[in-house]
C-alpha cells in the first residue's frame, strides 16, 4: 500500500492543507508547534477513524471553531488507484476506486485493513506507528494474538480458540487451588455441595429438635390453661377484696368531703343570712354623709367660741371715770387775795402774804381744772372702746347664729334630733359596714375562689357517690368474700407465685413456638435432599466438562506451538539482522519468549552472558530504543506478510549517538525500496537522505485567532 496524497480541512490547525508523498522515504520536517503530530494523526484517522463516533474527539476538533475536519486520502495498491474520503462533520466515509463505490464504513475498514495488513488499529500503532518516545510499547495483547493469524493469510485464528478454551477452563476452575473473589463453576458447585451437606445434616437435626419442641409446647399450653383456670378465680376474690378495701378508703374520704362541704355551705348559708341582714338595716337608715357629724360639731364649737368671745368682750368693758367740776371757790380766794394784796396801804408783808395766797389759790384753781379736763378725756375714750366691744360682740353673736342656724339645717337634713342622734347613726352604719365587709371575706375564705354552685353540686355528686360505696358494702354476697389481712395477704402470696410461673411457662411457650415456626418442615428436608442430589449431578457434569476441555487445551496448545515457533522464530531471525545492522554487531540475536498473554522481547549480551530485557539500566537508553524499533519492523513483515504496510516514525532517533543515527537513517534508506517509510522530525540533515520532504513552516498566529494554516511544501530529492 503506496500513500500518494493527503489533502486536510479544518483538522487542528491545518485549515487548508494538501500533502503528497513519495513511493519511497518521506520526511516530514518542521519546528515544534509546526503539525508534525497533527499530520501524523491525521494519516492514522484517515486509515482508522470511524467518523461517525469519533466526531466529538478532542483530536479532530479544529483550532479556532472552524468547520468540522474532513481528511481525503489517494492510496495505491496493485489493485488499482483508489481515494478515501472521511467528513466528520457528517460523520460519512466514502471509497472509490475501479469504477465503484463503497460507503459502509465497516465495509470501507475491512477493505482499508486488507490493504494496510492490519485489521486492528491497537495492532498497527504497536508495530509500524511509532508515536515519540514510544518505541518500547510493543507488549500488547493484540500483538501477541495476531501471531496465530499467520498461517497462509489464514482468517483463523487459533490463538482466540485456544484463549476462549483456557478461559472457559480458568473459568471453570478458578477458586480450587487458591481462594478466589469470583470462583469459577466447578468451585461453586464443590461449595455448593458443601453447603448442601451441611444444609441436610442441619435440617434433619433440626426437624428432630422440631419434634421434640412440639411435646413440650403442647406441655406447657396444657400447664398454662390450668393455671389461668386457677388465676382468673384467684384474682377474681382479689379484685373484689381490693375493690372493698378501695371502697373503705374511698367511703371515708367521701364522709369527709361531704363534711367539709356541709359544714362550708351551712357556714356559707349564715353568712350570706347576716349580709342580707346588715344590707337590709343599712338600708333603713337615713343617708348620712360621711363627715357630717364633724361638720355639726365644729359649726356649734364654733358658734359656742363666738359666743363666749362675745361674753368677754362685754365682760372686757371700760369702767367709765367720774368727771368733778373745778373748784370755784379757789378762784374766789385767789381774786380776793390779789384784790386784796391791791388794796392800797397794806403792809407789805400782809401783802406778800396776800400775793402768795392768790398764787397758791390760783394754782390750786389751774389744777382742779386741769383734772376736770382729763377726766373728760379719758371718760370719752372710754366710751368710745366700749362702743366699739359692744359692736364687736354683736358681730360675734350674730356669726354664731348663723353657724347654729347651719348645724340645725344640717340636723334637719340628716332627720335627727340631735347631734348625738345622728353619731349614733354615723356609728351604726359604719359597725354595719364593717361587719358586712368582714362577712364578706369569711365567705370568700370559705369558697376560696370556687363558685358556691358549683360546690353545691359537688356535693351532691359526692353524696350520690358515698351512698352507692355504702350500698356495696353493706351488699351480703361482698361481705360473704372479703377476707381476713392475713388471709388476703397469704392469697396475694399465692397468686403471685402462680403468676411468675404462668409468665415463665409464657417465656417458654414463646420461645419454643418462634423455634417452631423458624424450624424446617419435613418439606424442607426433601427439598434439600432433592437438591443435594442434583447438585451431586451437576458436579459429576462438570468434572466431565473439565476434563474435556483439558483434553482440548492440550491438544490446541500443541497445535499453536507449531504454529506460533516458526512465526517467533521469523521475527528473532529478521529483528536480529537489523539489530545487528544497527549496533554495528554489538548485539546479534533477539528472542522473543513463549507468552501467550503479552508480547515479550529480550536480547543476548556477550558482556552478560545472559538474555537481557531490554530496559534500563541494563541497557542504555538508546540501546533499548534500537531493540525494539528492529523488533517493530520485523513484527510488521510477519504480522503482514507480503503486504509492506509503510512506517510512520515520530522522531525516534532522539536517544542515538551520531554513529547510530547514521545507520538507522541508512537502514531505513534501504527498507523504503521495498515499503514507504514516514519520518516525522524537527531536524533538516533528515532531508538528505529521503525520497521526499514536506516541510512545515513555524507557525504564524493571526490576530485574534489561533496559529495560522500551513501548507505542505514538497521538496523531491
Amino acid at each position: 500500500m503506496k500513500l500518494l496524497e493527503l489533502r486536510v480541512e479544518n483538522f487542528r490547525q491545518h485549515r487548508s492543507a494538501c500533502f503528497r508523498f513519495a513511493a519511497g522515504f518521506n520526511a516530514v520536517v518542521g519546528p515544534n508547534e509546526a503539525g508534525k503530530s497533527a499530520l501524523r494523526d491525521a494519516l492514522r484517522m484517515a486509515l482508522f477513524a470511524n467518523p461517525a463516533s469519533d466526531r466529538h474527539d478532542e483530536a479532530v476538533r479544529p483550532w479556532g471553531g472552524a468547520g468540522a475536519p474532513v481528511l481525503q486520502l489517494v492510496f495505491e495498491v496493485p489493485q488499482g488507484r483508489f481515494e478515501l474520503v472521511k467528513d466528520f462533520g457528517a460523520g460519512r466515509v466514502v471509497l472509490k476506486g475501479q469504477g465503484r463505490t463503497w460507503e459502509r464504513p465497516r465495509e470501507v475498514q475491512q477493505a482499508i485493513g486488507r490493504a494496510l495488513g492490519f485489521q486492528s488499529e491497537k495492532t498497527f500503532l504497536a508495530t509500524a506507528h511509532v508515536r515519540q518516545a514510544e518505541l518500547h510499547r510493543i507488549g500488547e495483547r493484540d500483538v501477541a494474538a495476531q501471531l496465530g493469524r499467520i498461517v497462509a493469510g489464514a482468517d483463523e485464528d487459533a490463538s482466540r480458540a485456544l484463549q476462549a478454551l483456557q478461559r472457559a477452563l480458568e473459568d471453570l476452575e478458578r477458586g480450587l487451588v487458591r481462594p478466589a473473589s469470583n470462583p469459577g463453576r466447578l468451585s461453586r458447585a464443590q461449595q455448593r455441595l458443601r453447603d448442601l451437606q451441611e444444609q441436610v445434616e442441619d435440617l434433619q437435626r433440626a426437624v428432630q429438635e422440631a419434634r421434640a419442641t412440639a411435646v413440650e409446647a403442647a406441655r406447657v399450653r396444657q400447664r398454662l390453661a390450668e393455671l389461668e383456670a386457677e388465676l382468673q378465680d384467684r384474682n377474681e376474690l382479689l379484685d373484689l377484696n381490693r375493690k372493698v378495701q378501695q371502697a373503705r378508703e374511698r367511703s371515708d374520704w367521701l364522709r369527709k368531703e361531704v363534711s367539709w362541704r356541709r359544714e362550708v355551705l351551712e357556714q356559707l348559708e349564715a353568712l350570706e343570712d347576716r349580709v342580707r341582714r346588715y344590707r337590709e338595716e343599712l338600708e333603713r337608715l337615713p343617708p348620712a354623709e360621711d363627715g357630717i357629724v364633724e361638720a355639726i360639731r365644729d359649726s356649734l364649737r364654733r358658734a359656742e367660741e363666738l359666743e363666749a368671745r362675745a361674753a368677754g368682750l362685754d365682760r372686757s368693758a371700760v369702767e367709765l371715770p367720774e368727771v368733778r367740776p373745778p373748784a370755784r371757790w379757789v378762784w374766789v380766794v385767789a381774786g380776793a387775795a390779789a384784790v386784796a394784796a391791791a388794796w392800797p396801804g397794806l403792809p407789805d408783808a400782809l401783802r406778800a402774804v396776800l400775793l402768795a395766797a392768790a398764787v397758791a389759790a390760783a394754782f390750786g384753781g389751774w389744777r382742779s381744772w386741769r383734772r376736770a379736763e382729763t377726766a373728760r378725756r379719758v371718760r370719752g375714750e372710754a366710751e368710745a372702746q366700749n362702743r366699739e366691744r359692744s359692736r364687736l360682740a354683736g358681730e360675734l353673736r350674730a356669726q354664731a347664729r348663723e353657724l347654729r342656724a347651719q348645724a340645725n339645717e344640717q340636723l334637719a337634713a340628716t332627720q335627727a334630733r340631735s347631734v348625738e342622734e345622728v353619731e349614733g347613726r354615723v356609728s351604726r352604719r359604719r359597725q354595719l359596714e364593717q361587719a358586712l365587709q368582714s362577712s364578706q371575706e369569711r365567705i370568700q375564705g370559705l369558697l376560696g375562689g370556687r363558685d358556691p354552685q358549683k360546690l353545691r353540686e359537688e356535693l351532691q355528686t359526692l353524696s350520690v357517690d358515698l351512698h352507692a360505696q355504702l350500698q356495696f358494702l353493706d351488699d351480703e354476697a361482698t361481705r360473704a368474700k372479703v377476707l381476713l389481712p392475713l388471709e388476703l395477704q397469704r392469697l396475694e402470696g399465692e397468686t403471685q407465685r402462680l403468676g411468675d410461673e404462668q409468665q415463665r411457662l409464657q417465656r417458654e411457650l414463646q420461645r419454643l413456638e418462634v423455634q417452631l415456626e423458624s424450624a424446617p418442615d419435613e418439606e424442607d428436608l426433601l427439598r434439600a435432599e432433592e437438591e443435594l442430589a442434583a447438585c451431586r449431578a451437576e458436579l459429576d457434569r462438570l468434572e466431565r466438562r473439565r476434563q474435556a476441555l483439558r483434553a482440548a487445551v492440550e491438544v490446541l496448545q500443541e497445535a499453536k506451538a507449531a504454529v506460533e515457533i516458526p512465526a517467533r522464530q521469523a521475527v528473532e531471525e529478521k529483528a536480529g539482522q537489523s539489530l545487528a545492522r544497527l549496533t554495528g554487531g554489538r548485539y546479534t540475536r533477539v528472542r522473543v519468549p513463549h507468552d501467550t498473554d503479552r508480547l515479550r522481547v529480550e536480547v543476548w549480551s556477550e558482556e552478560a552472558g545472559r538474555w537481557l530485557s531490554p530496559e534500563e539500566p541494563q541497557l542504555s537508553r538508546g540501546t533499548v530504543d534500537l531493540v525494539y524499533l528492529a523488533a517493530r519492523v520485523a513484527l510488521v513483515d510477519v504480522l503482514a506478510p507480503g503486504v509492506r504496510p509503510p512506517l510512520f516514525l515520530d522522531d525516534p532517533f532522539v536517544t542515538f549517538d551520531p554513529e547510530r543515527r547514521q545507520r538507522a537513517l541508512d537502514w531505513l534508506r534501504e527498507l523504503s525500496c521495498e515499503r514507504q517509510v514516514f519520518l516525522f522530525t524537527w531536524d533538516e540533515a533528515v532531508a538528505r537522505h529521503a525520497d521526499a520532504v514536506v516541510r512545515l513552516p513555524p507557525p504564524r498566529p493571526e490576530p485574534g485567532g489561533p496559529p495560522g494554516d500551513p501548507s505542505g511544501l514538497l521538496d523531491w530529492s
